[in-house]
């Protein structure tokens, strides 16, 4: 209870999570367990120790490559072709063009921030309010994280020894489904507010966006037809990537030494922090399993939740509230190893687990007081978070109800992989 209090109270105080993880492990080194000191650090240093991990720094450089070779404006061009003439036209484009992200970066935060400085002063200049531009920037953006390839993914595996490859694309259905349904609301409040929108695109038009908008589909084909046949695992994928990005710069001639330099930089200050909160959350945890939590909770609650649908039902709830206070990388670092046990214990899928874990806590993004991406667009909106959060109900509630259906019907998220690996 002690070391629960002390994590509770460095994240109210503002502490950054990566820090609050370590201090708590350091705490609870120091008040429940005979080790020295310098245990932490041998345990920080082993956390990161992992191959897998090697893809995170290259997505994302691969995902900062591609928006400095200009291809961020070729995806919204090729949304606005396909959706553009429904109503809220460049509202709609911002859900698909998030929707591509997706398939190219594996980070939220990212795609928020490149498509939103691009897209949310440009829904202001055509009269949407600046909360409900930033909202669906906001919204939309959750995708990136469960649509093929996700950094959350690779975090999970890496943590729980699950297959990557099975939980990349245990996201694939569930991502489009998030993408469907937010085009059908964004569609209903622009009609209701009388948001403008594009004429529909000739089919030449179309066929032009199409062509320009080809090599971010090939990079798409690449990752996820190279992994689905084996032809390179994840990690692999992601260098091949970068190389693919650097590529395609390179030939379109849009890609600067300034914009090259700018990528790099980007990519290693986020992959540094990724990495300081795997390194401490690692450390928790293996506490934790050091001190046999999990499976003191595995056999507290397995005999009295003997329904595998039922306590996956209690782990979203839990996993809403988590994401309200923890951003989704320390959360699925920290909860996917201790729980798991608990979930085959009871018969549960472990890679529906992973996926349902990650989907749940990507919710956490447009939720405060985090809120990772709602800030982000909040920023470049103009607006309050509150402002974002409010506009962003109906979507959030969607999300619930999709994973709650999805908890109902597994077969959404498994039948993909299984289907293509078993």
């Amino acid at each position: 209870m002690i070391i629960a209090a002390i994590f509770i109270a460095l994240l109210l105080i503002g502490v950054p999570v990566a820090f609050t993880l370590g201090l708590t492990a350091l705490a609870y080194i120091a008040l429940e367990t005979p080790l020295p000191p310098l245990v932490a650090f041998q345990r920080m240093l082993a956390s990161v120790d992992s191959f897998p991990f090697v893809a995170i720094p290259f997505f994302m450089l691969a995902g900062n490559l591609m928006g400095a070779g200009g291809l961020a404006k070729r995806i919204i061009d090729l949304a606005r072709a396909l959706v553009g003439h429904l109503r809220g036209g460049l509202a709609n484009a911002t859900v698909v063009s998030n929707m591509f992200m997706g398939g190219i970066s594996g980070s939220s935060v990212a795609d928020c921030s490149a498509l939103g400085t691009i897209l949310i002063p440009a829904m202001q200049k055509q009269g949407y309010a600046p909360q409900f531009a930033g909202a669906v920037n906001a919204t939309a953006s959750t995708m990136g994280i469960i649509i093929p390839p996700s950094i959350p993914m690779i975090l999970t595996g890496a943590a729980t020894s699950l297959s990557i490859r099975d939980l990349f694309f245990g996201g694939l259905i569930p991502g489009l489904l998030i993408g469907v349904g937010m085009l059908f609301i964004t569609t209903f409040i622009s009609k209701k507010r009388d948001y403008p929108k594009f004429p529909r695109a000739t089919a030449r038009e179309l066929l032009m966006a199409f062509f320009k908008g080809l090599p971010a589909f090939i990079m798409v084909a690449i990752i996820l037809v190279g992994i689905m046949t084996g032809i390179f695992t994840p990690t692999e994928a992601s260098v091949a990537a970068v190389l693919y990005a650097m590529l395609v710069g390179v030939i379109d001639r849009e890609l600067t030494w300034k914009g090259f330099y700018d990528s790099m930089l980007n990519a290693a200050v986020s992959s540094a922090v990724v990495m300081v909160v795997i390194s401490t959350a690692g450390l928790l945890t293996w506490l934790l399993a050091y001190s046999m939590i999990p499976q003191q909770l595995t056999v507290s609650l397995a005999g009295v939740i003997d329904s595998p649908t039922t306590l996956l039902v209690i782990l979203g709830a839990v996993f809403l509230i988590v994401g309200t206070v923890l951003d989704v990388s320390p959360a699925v670092l920290l909860f996917g190893p201790v729980l798991l046990p608990l979930v085959t214990a009871v018969g549960a899928d472990p890679i529906f687990f992973g996926v349902m874990m990650v989907f749940a806590l990507a919710i956490g993004l447009i939720t405060p007081p985090v809120g990772t991406t709602m800030m982000l667009s909040a920023y470049i909106a103009g607006v309050s978070i509150l402002d974002i959060a409010r506009e962003s109900v109906p979507y959030l509630l969607y999300m619930i109800v999709l994973l709650y259906v999805l908890i109902f019907f597994q077969g959404l998220v498994l039948w993909v992989p299984n289907t293509l690996f078993h």
